[in-house]
């Protein structure tokens, strides 16, 4: 993937952070030299989050007792509370009652993966979420994270569900041909949520980019509005299948198939 010098590279010791990563990972995968302004560009990103996150506290200890009646005007807390009612909203939706223990981390993914997209807006920025390193994380991130809580909700239940999907005592006979199938197919999914999201900001920045270098002036505004658009649905595309892969695996149907079994 080409690179391009950012508004990070003027930072005071950029330079010399990058020549020493760039030394130590000049052997590391496919033999491609290690580009750090995406890990710096997340950085930025995270330092973002945190500092909204704090703005927003702030704000709530502020208001006190009616915290829970926002204000008239437009601002950060209500910004974030209007955002974090709605992701609430379609998690009750889809997981259900238990919602609540996975919002923390589903709420915090959202906010990360879709500033990180809108930073590729901003004129002289990379986008973390261009970088297959990136997504491939965030992928392999919700991986782990909805098996953990398979597990923690089912036991060897949730192995056992991936080998006899039926629940029934036949099911077993088809184990040796579904429990390869089921594994591939969990597999696949962070390579998909990686690659789905990869692939559409490095054609959403390229695309931006081609214009703003043929003409900087007016012309890639409607790019921009498709690209803040575009941000907005790989966000929600990435997280909405985040949390059908949790509602899947913490479904209460796994307990109900092994009792129709017995």
């Amino acid at each position: 993937m080409d690179h391009h010098t950012t508004w990070l590279s003027l930072i005071y010791g950029y330079d010399a952070f990058e020549a020493a990563v760039q030394k130590l990972g000049a052997h590391g995968v496919l033999g491609n030299p290690t580009v750090v302004q995406h890990v710096a560009a997340a950085a930025l990103v995270a330092i973002i989050v945190f500092m909204m996150s704090l703005r927003t506290r702030s704000a709530l200890s502020r208001a006190g007792m009616g915290a829970v009646i926002p204000g008239p005007e437009i601002s950060i807390r209500n910004i974030v509370e209007v955002v974090a009612e709605a992701l609430y909203g379609q998690m009750q939706q889809i997981i259900g009652k238990d919602a609540r223990r996975y919002f923390p981390v589903l709420f915090s993914l959202t906010l990360f993966i879709f500033f990180s997209n809108i930073l590729g807006l901003v004129p002289g920025f990379t986008p973390p979420t261009d970088n297959w390193n990136t997504t491939f994380a965030c992928g392999a991130w919700v991986f782990l994270y909805y098996n953990f809580h398979g597990i923690r909700a089912h036991g060897l239940g949730h192995i056992a569900h991936m080998a006899n999907p039926t629940g029934q005592w036949w099911g077993w006979f088809m184990a040796p041909l579904m429990f390869p199938i089921e594994v591939v197919s969990h597999i696949a999914r962070p390579f998909s949520l990686g690659v789905r999201l990869a692939a559409n900001m490095v054609g959403d920045h390229a695309v931006l980019l081609g214009f703003l270098g043929l003409v900087p002036i007016l012309i890639p505004l409607p790019f921009m509005a498709l690209g803040l658009i575009v941000s907005v649905v790989q966000t929600l595309v990435f997280v909405l299948l985040s949390m059908i892969y949790i509602a899947l695996a913490v479904a209460d149907t796994h307990h109900d198939e092994a009792k129709d079994g017995h």
